[in-house]
């Protein structure tokens, strides 16, 4: 019996061996009454990943250790089947939860994946990826337009705001031409990018 458990491994009617894994997303913590939660994606060392929630008490004296992007061993966490109602962070069925009983150890870092989802172009057109998985798309940048004024949408009476958008296009294998926008900050960011640039060939990863 090995003394780690992969995160594809991990069952609800297996012992909760503990799991070696990578901070691949950390989402934005919500403070509710007495606690706060955080919404992480884990991957592991055979690029298998698994959504996990860290929920701690405000009153704690000592914040758990869980970065973006650092790998850890965690121990004594359980384990739970996603609710189904929910839009699904990866496909494992199950969701980790660390609790205040959970032990993390830092480990040497995982770098054997980049853990993107690069769904099959063929099958999203044709509408066959379930719509409540993520995905990620990559291709080469062959255009960008400039940065363009919008108006947002008028929220709670107030007049809309004025902010920023560009069009950009991706050509995807095999030579299919996506048409995308960046808005707000995101348009800043990316036009920033590209200008600074100066390279033949330009791939971008759209996750």
């Amino acid at each position: 019996m090995g003394t780690h458990r992969l995160v594809s491994e991990l069952s609800l009617d297996k012992p909760l061996h503990p799991v070696r894994v990578k901070v691949i997303c950390k989402g934005p913590t919500v403070v509710g009454s007495g606690f706060q939660k955080t919404v992480l994606i884990f991957g592991d060392e055979k690029g298998n990943t698994i959504q996990a929630t860290l929920v701690r008490d405000l009153e704690a004296s000592a914040d758990m250790p869980l970065e973006e992007g650092h790998s850890y061993e965690i121990k004594d966490f359980e384990l739970s089947h996603v609710i189904p109602e929910r839009v699904r962070l990866t496909r494992n069925r199950y969701n980790i939860n660390i609790t205040k009983s959970s032990v993390i150890l830092k480990i040497d870092p995982i770098k054997h994946f980049s853990f993107y989802c690069f769904p099959n172009w063929d099958d999203l057109y044709r509408g066959l990826h379930h719509p409540k998985f993520p995905i990620d798309i990559y291709g080469q940048v062959i255009g960008v337009g400039f940065l363009e004024e919008y108006i947002m949408e008028p929220v709670n009476g107030n007049n809309g705001i004025i902010d920023h958008k560009i069009r950009f296009f991706v050509l995807h294998i095999p030579n299919v031409v996506i048409k995308c926008v960046a808005y707000g900050a995101l348009a800043h960011v990316f036009n920033d990018l590209w200008n600074s640039i100066d390279a033949d060939i330009v791939l971008c990863v759209l996750p």
